[in-house]
């Protein structure tokens, strides 16, 4: 492995074992889990109060298969994994919205009279601190991007 990947976090035997963690609460909060491929996703939210920057880290367990009717499953939790919420089912059937912005790198989906959710893939256990979990799904990206871009996006 190189000096760079080692740097970025990327395939180091944390991540792998985060990720194997990841699995488990996604499997143990969504009936029949093992359908879904998971990944994790993060969003930053900067605000500006007076001279300062505020930013607030939101993390996410994203689980998605595709089908008739493809699906993600948006499970939000803190960045050490020690909070989980409840998940929320997005089917494409009965989404209002979901589209990619290459230039931040977002995914936003809505439904029908809720909250836009906004999340991009985490690529390196290397970015903000202790802000984002540490885990790194750079290689999963591609596959997520085309999933979201050819079969849910509207």
């Amino acid at each position: 492995m190189g000096f760079l990947n080692k740097l970025m976090g990327m395939g180091t035997d944390d991540s792998a074992a985060k990720k194997e963690e990841i699995r488990n609460i996604f499997n143990s909060k969504v009936k029949d889990g093992e359908s879904y491929i998971t990944i994790a996703g993060m969003n930053m939210v900067t605000t500006k109060k007076l001279f300062k920057e505020i930013r607030t880290f939101y993390n996410y367990i994203v689980g998605y298969k595709d089908g008739d009717d493809p699906e993600i499953v948006i499970i939000e939790v803190s960045h050490d994994l020690e909070s989980v919420g409840e998940p929320v089912y997005y089917k494409k059937s009965e989404c209002a919205k979901a589209e990619y912005t290459a230039t931040n790198g977002l995914f936003s989906i809505s439904l029908p009279l809720s909250e836009v959710v906004s999340f991009g893939i985490i690529p390196s256990t290397a970015l903000y601190g202790g802000y984002i979990i540490k885990v790194s799904y750079v290689d999963e990206m591609m596959p997520f991007l085309e999933f979201f871009q050819k079969r849910f996006e509207k």
